[in-house]
């Protein structure tokens, strides 16, 4: 079976290593990667994982154009990695530099609000949510007991507000808050998840529970490298107890139904 990555960051060679310990101390997590593409193709080239989404986050406005400049350069350079571009909520240009996102070739948009610290729902980013609604997908970062940011309520009203809006919540709905997640989000069709740094963190069972919940078509696999081993994510996704099929639509059917349909992308 082949898999496509939907969650995944990467990032310049001088600053990768560090890069990627400030993302462990944040989530008090241990990664022996760097975090370089070069690391990342080397890994899927062996793992069978044929194209990497990566979703890199500005963490102050000032750093926005260098890292969407990054992320773009890496998926040119190479076409097995998929960019979306990184907004935030104080930059003044945000509007304007999204208006021109699909021109530069970028297939959708991350936000992390933890990170980044500001809300989901923060009215700064509605004019944001209203020029891509419909044309652009929007992934979040989706979750955190310790912050209000990215509480999936948040999600819940500005699909609400947008209602063209697709969404991907990451971490099975809401990262160590799966159950707060699926009453608010479950029923929202426009609305997909990832399984990456969640179905490795919990009980199969419970792990099964939640992407039944939402559907299996509207899951897809998601690493976290370079926190996460994608090769261990591809080995917990083999042992769900899912059938065959259902594995392969979240390994790699669901991702390219929903880049081809909603982003305009064939792989």
């Amino acid at each position: 079976m082949t898999y496509i990555d939907f969650h995944s960051h990467v990032y310049p060679a001088a600053i990768a290593r560090k890069a990627t310990l400030a993302t462990c101390d944040f989530y008090d997590l241990v990664s022996p990667y760097t975090g370089t593409p070069e690391e990342k193709y080397a890994l899927d080239t062996a793992a069978g994982i044929t194209h990497t989404l990566i979703l890199p986050v500005a963490v102050t406005p000032k750093h926005v154009e260098s890292i969407n400049n990054f992320t773009i350069t890496t998926a040119q350079n190479n076409p097995h990695f998929l960019p979306f571009a990184t907004v935030h909520a104080a930059d003044g240009t945000m509007v304007e530099q999204a208006a021109r996102f699909r021109e530069r070739g970028f297939l959708g948009i991350k936000m992390h609000p933890d990170m980044q610290r500001f809300n989901i729902d923060d009215p700064r980013l509605y004019p944001l949510y209203d020029l891509v609604q419909g044309k652009l997908p929007v992934m979040f970062h989706s979750g955190d007991p310790r912050t209000p940011y990215s509480h999936p309520a948040r999600i819940k009203t500005v699909m609400e507000a947008f209602p063209k809006l697709v969404v991907i919540a990451a971490h099975l709905g809401a990262w160590s808050m799966q159950e707060t997640a699926l009453p608010l989000l479950g029923n929202k069709e426009n609305c997909f998840v990832d399984t990456c740094s969640s179905m490795s963190h919990m009980p199969k069972a419970e792990a099964e529970k939640y992407i039944r919940g939402y559907g299996i078509e509207r899951v897809f696999f998601g690493s976290d490298y370079p926190v996460e081993d994608p090769v261990h994510q591809i080995r917990v996704l083999e042992q769900m107890p899912l059938t065959d099929d259902e594995k392969e639509k979240i390994a790699h059917l669901n991702a390219e139904r929903f880049l081809r349909e909603v982003c305009g992308y064939t792989v």
